[in-house]
């Protein structure tokens, strides 16, 4: 029980630091999803704007983190009950969702008052942006798609080894576990029931493609004001996230898929296989947080500020709230975020709908095998 609350609490704390420091993570010419020109984020009227968020979001962060604790004390859930369940299911609910859309919220708000600044002191672009730097060769290029391939044997292992040993299976496979670590349902040995772990890294190994295709294909933002060095830490920061979905998608996938398997056998329990599939996972996550602290979003706090002081591009009409970026004219299908870490979508390219549309089939699959089987 304290475990369970211990790993819930750890994934509420690293969703929060990252929205808290999400402000000072972003490049020089950004604030508040608000292009400002270079130097202007150290005005203190502005830094006075991130320092009230990060507050903001640490002590929300800080109630919510410390909710699981107070919980454990004050009143500890039976996770036996279904009543139980649901409460953990709510306080699990409210404690990762509350400082997202609190950090939404805030981020709007405190754009709307940067906007306010720019249009007070005239902030618009001086001159025609410079062109894209393109001398890249030596620059680190994010890993190839072939290294995705990798999950090619791990299915066939996964195949493999479930035919081979499919007489070890019992007669019933346990299909899912209630939050205190009892066997919630079983569905009678068939061999698409053997399958699912195989199916299931199949799955998860599509989606950890398709995000490494996005970011390998992404628009390649350049500061115009410092267009070699911008352009070094971005290919720097896309090296690093395509590492980390190689990686760790093989990494989270195995690890789901051979626990899955082991406990299917009886060799380890469902609730040792939960446990430490949820370890590895926090595991995958924290990495990602670590290194956005460090590198910043597109690589922002790799390179030193530059010694402009203008504003060499403005495409702050194509950011709806913010946060979503609409352009026809640009044939880019994934940007990097103005407020956050990673990127987004163009949502005004047909392709991008596919994408979407691509990443719902296959969701809809998974979920009509499970659906099979269970039947």
């Amino acid at each position: 029980m304290n475990l369970i609350y211990l790993m819930f609490c750890t994934m509420v704390l690293f969703v929060g630091l990252i929205l808290a420091m999400t402000p000072w993570l972003m490049p020089q010419t950004e604030c508040f999803s608000v292009t400002v020109p270079h130097g202007a984020r150290k005005e203190e009227l502005l830094r006075g704007f991130m320092r009230s968020y990060t507050l903001w979001m640490a002590v929300l962060t800080a109630v919510c983190t410390l909710a699981w604790p107070a919980a454990l004390m004050v009143s500890p859930i039976d996770l036996t009950t279904r009543s139980g369940e649901a409460a953990l299911t709510l306080l699990l609910l409210v404690t990762t969702f509350v400082p997202i859309i609190a950090s939404f919220a805030l981020m709007l708000h405190f754009r709307a008052r940067v906007q306010a600044v720019k249009q007070e002191r005239g902030w618009v672009p001086e001159h025609a942006a410079a062109a894209a730097f393109v001398g890249t060769e030596s620059f680190p290029e994010p890993l190839s798609l072939a290294w995705d391939l990798l999950y090619l044997p791990l299915i066939g292992g996964l195949a493999v080894f479930t035919f081979t040993h499919y007489d070890q299976f019992p007669s019933q496979i346990p299909m899912n576990i209630d939050l205190a670590g009892n066997v919630g349902s079983t569905v009678p040995k068939s061999p698409l029931t053997v399958l699912f772990p195989t199916f299931l890294v199949a799955f998860m190994g599509a989606i950890f493609t398709l995000v490494h295709w996005g970011t390998i294909h992404s628009k390649k933002p350049v500061d115009p004001a410092a267009p070699a060095s911008s352009a070094l830490a971005y290919a720097t920061f896309a090296r690093v996230q395509s590492i980390l979905m190689v990686v760790g998608g093989l990494m989270v996938s195995g690890v789901t898929a051979v626990l899955i398997l082991a406990s299917s056998l009886g060799t380890v329990s469902m609730a040792s296989a939960a446990l430490i599939t949820t370890i590895v996972t926090i595991a995958f996550v924290a990495a990602i947080t670590i290194i956005s602290l460090v590198m910043g979003q597109s690589g922002s706090r790799l390179f030193a500020d530059s010694a402009s002081t203008g504003i060499a591009r403005d495409d702050d009409e194509h950011w709806l709230l913010g946060t979503i970026y609409c352009n026809r004219e640009d044939p880019s299908i994934f940007v990097p975020k103005r407020f956050g870490i990673g990127w987004t979508s163009n949502i005004a390219r047909w392709e991008t709908w596919a994408f979407v549309a691509g990443i719902v089939a296959l969701c809809v699959l998974l979920i009509v095998l499970t659906g099979a089987m269970a039947s």
